[in-house]
């Protein structure tokens, strides 16, 4: 890409959208190859401004029409995640795919199919493209994890499971490989992150992997106390290496939604009673409003944000304390993930206050080192093994500034429904 467009796409990625703009509409006329950068750049600003139809027709061209691997590849994946947005689910993957098809090691684009939503007979469609991708790139685990996730819906269980334990092997750091118990039976975790979406558990499982006495899943949400229960313990174990008894490394998994499902503190204690938890915690209403863009972001969710929020309020405020003290998702799940007061109270019914470590979102962000200190020692491992010339990054952040709550709304929201959950976070 020339100096001239490239300095834009930096610009886009540090969200400074009015500057970006500023910089694109000052550039003359472009033709041939230019233009095709042009419907790049044109393309990715409106997809972050949230015109994703006319994004669609910029990013179509620069799929056409870009030449260079690395700036084709970060077109279609641009592609994939507007059409996305608009609800065109197996059209994103195809654009994902086609991603990695010109960069079979793209780890964006597969965490992007990872959360892309797709029936079996539109993975039945595409699982031969995933399995050329993974042959391409054969020390590429993310996409191996999703292939054998593949492969198990499609009933391939026996591939699948060989798949899945392959797959974390190769994610095992070469500080970390001598102490893997090579060839033994797969195990469950110790530990695990279990929420609340766009809390910041991105964040936190990266910043834990620098601790050499830490394993993390290197895939987020493995969604098996909530969607995946039904497909056994012995795929949950597959997930994880297996390390020497006497290394001390702990292993864990990040799902947020586990906080909120009604069904998983039970199961988790099935099967392991002494598991470590952490839980991040948003302040509820901004977290409300995030997940809003999220959904927008990855569901296709199109209503305006003022109106889901006011459908929910209303609809949870039909519901008596006893019954939202037992909910699930509800509606959009906006304001319904942020109940933190019911859904903690539902885990303390099974496990012990000292298994559960409760950090705030916004003390994650202003110091990613302290927090993330604190869970190395709640999960039993040296915390100074954590330093400060650690790399600890915002991860997983909306591309672009979003929308916000009138005034109004917002202190309705607080007042008729969320003044517990506030006072809770509040209070941490």
């Amino acid at each position: 890409m020339p100096e001239q467009f490239s300095r834009i796409w930096h610009c886009l990625e540090r969200q400074d959208l009015t500057q970006a703009r500023q910089w694109l509409e000052a550039m003359p006329a472009a033709d041939g190859p230019s233009l095709a950068w042009r419907c790049l750049l044109q393309g990715e600003l409106l997809r972050r401004e949230g015109s994703a139809a006319a994004a669609e027709q910029q990013l179509a061209l620069a799929c056409e029409s870009i030449g260079d691997p690395p700036w084709l590849g970060a077109a279609c994946h641009a592609r994939g995640l507007n059409l996305r947005s608009m609800g065109r689910f197996e059209q994103a993957a195809a654009a994902f795919l086609d991603a990695l098809a010109v960069e079979p090691g793209r780890a964006a684009s597969i965490h992007a199919l990872q959360f892309t939503r797709l029936e079996k007979e539109s993975i039945a469609g595409l699982v031969g493209r995933l399995t050329s991708v993974v042959k391409q790139a054969r020390t590429f685990p993310l996409g191996l994890q999703l292939l054998a996730d593949w492969e198990f819906r499609l009933g391939q269980r026996d591939q699948a499971l060989e798949h899945s334990y392959h797959s974390v092997q190769l994610t095992v750091s070469g500080q970390q490989q001598q102490l893997v118990e090579w060839g033994a039976i797969p195990s469950l975790p110790e530990a695990l992150i279990i929420g609340a979406p766009k809390s910041g558990t991105t964040s936190l499982a990266a910043y834990l992997l620098h601790h050499p006495h830490l394993w993390v899943h290197p895939r987020k949400e493995l969604h098996f106390f909530d969607g995946r229960w039904d497909w056994g313990q012995t795929w949950y174990c597959c997930q994880f290496p297996v390390f020497q008894a006497t290394a001390g490394v702990i292993r864990l998994e990040a799902t947020p939604n586990y906080l909120q499902l009604p069904e998983a503190p039970e199961r988790l204690h099935s099967l392991i009673p002494e598991a470590r938890l952490v839980v991040l915690l948003r302040e509820p209403l901004d977290r409300a409003i995030s997940w809003y863009h999220h959904m927008a972001r990855q569901e296709g969710l199109s209503q305006p944000l003022e109106g889901v929020i006011e459908a929910e309020l209303s609809g949870l405020l039909e519901l008596d304390p006893q019954q939202r003290s037992e909910l699930g998702w509800f509606g959009s799940n906006c304001l319904a993930g942020s109940l933190y007061g019911s859904q903690l109270a539902r885990w303390y019914r099974f496990f012990r206050p000292d298994q559960l470590l409760l950090l705030r979102f916004e003390d994650l962000i202003t110091n990613p080192l302290g927090a993330s200190q604190r869970v190395a020692s709640h999960l039993g491992v040296d915390p100074h093994r954590l330093r400060p010339g650690d790399d600890f990054p915002l991860l997983n952040a909306a591309p672009a500034p979003y929308s916000h709550l009138s005034t109004a709304l917002a202190e309705r929201c607080r007042a008729n429904l969320l003044g517990d959950d506030c006072a809770l976070w509040a209070g941490l």
